[in-house]
């Protein structure tokens, strides 16, 4: 059986101002991210894991490397990338809720429909799509157990794909740090263990 903990990258100056994070928003981690991951790394013994992947943006990269200490190779994976909000990355949701009050739901999360307005943005579907391959690949490594760095909205989707929710909207965002545990069994099936934690890690 595989363990995947899925981990959410800690803050950056983007995510404290309530800017959309994306793609295309490359920012390292902030001193309160960089203070979040490690006081998570206290909750993980970094020796236990056989395998680590990161997104390869920069708040990813850095996260995973404060959690590796040196021990693994940190395999960088484009199909963990968040998702690409085309023109809107990097802006305010506050200078968008208002304009576009059908691209949000009621926690100020996009819904599937911004793509309408934001120029090039990635169709949720796709991000569903990548995350899911990369699930299925990791499936098949045998008795694993291994890190896996991302960020919000590709954390909310691991969710997605496991549960077969329809709604995305129903899938609270893990806090900066949160860990997700999943389990996939040797016929594939996939099992959520705990979402969001940022402690009690087992």
């Amino acid at each position: 059986m595989v363990e995947l903990y899925i981990v959410r990258h800690g803050e950056t100056d983007t995510n404290y101002e309530n800017r959309i994070n994306g793609m295309s928003t490359d920012m390292p981690l902030n001193a309160n991210g960089i203070k979040q991951i490690e006081e998570l790394k206290k909750h993980l013994d970094i020796n236990k894991f056989d395998e680590v992947y990161s997104s390869p943006l920069k708040r990813a990269m850095q996260t995973a490397e404060i959690l590796n200490q040196g021990v693994h190779e940190v395999q960088q994976d484009k199909r963990l990338y968040e998702a690409d909000y085309g023109s809107w990355d990097g802006i305010r949701e506050e200078d968008l809720v208002d304009k576009y009050p059908d691209a949000f739901d009621e926690n100020n999360y996009l819904l599937p429909s911004y793509t309408k307005y934001a120029k090039n943005g990635e169709e949720y579907a796709d991000v569903y799509k990548r995350v899911e391959d990369f699930m299925d690949d990791m499936g098949k490594k045998g008795d694993e157990k291994i890190m896996v760095v991302c960020h919000g909205f590709v954390s909310r989707s691991f969710l997605k794909v496991v549960t077969g929710a329809d709604d995305i909207s129903r899938i609270i965002q893990p806090d900066n740090g949160g860990v997700s545990k999943y389990t996939i069994s040797k016929s594939g099936t996939k099992y959520i263990n705990y979402y969001g934690r940022v402690n009690n890690i087992d």
